[in-house]
């Protein structure tokens, strides 16, 4: 829908412009307004880092893992997975870190996001 695809780009461009509590907002309001989007998995993500960006990674935690719980087989899932691991080591839970990076590695080897949760994982704890 014209509308949707608006409001979607409207949350993008305020990302963009770095303002991320109104981005949080903006696509908090759109993922309501629109439970069943197809844009849903993608709002998600970028939800998720507009959290993790303003610090609040308790939120963004949450946010990245929905999106990897409903939506595993979506291209962004993996990068959710290694930013849910960041947003687990800004709470201090280096071990959940670990363990979600360490699926990460299990789902998607060859994604470019396990690339980086292979680099990520020597400085965590065990």
């Amino acid at each position: 829908q014209p509308a949707e695809k608006a409001e979607f780009e409207a949350a993008m461009a305020t990302l963009r412009r770095s303002e991320f509590p109104a981005a949080s907002a903006a696509f908090t309001a759109f993922l309501r307004r629109h439970p069943t989007s197809g844009f849903t998995p993608v709002a998600l993500y970028w939800l998720g880092n507009a959290q993790y960006a303003a610090r609040a990674y308790k939120d963004a935690a949450d946010t990245h893992q929905r999106l990897v719980r409903e939506f595993a087989d979506h291209p962004r899932t993996p990068e959710a997975m290694l930013a849910l691991a960041n947003s687990q080591v800004e709470l201090k839970d280096g071990r959940a870190a670990r363990r979600t990076i360490e699926e990460l590695l299990k789902e998607y080897p060859s994604s470019e996001a396990a690339q980086a949760g292979r680099d990520r994982l020597a400085s965590l704890p065990r």
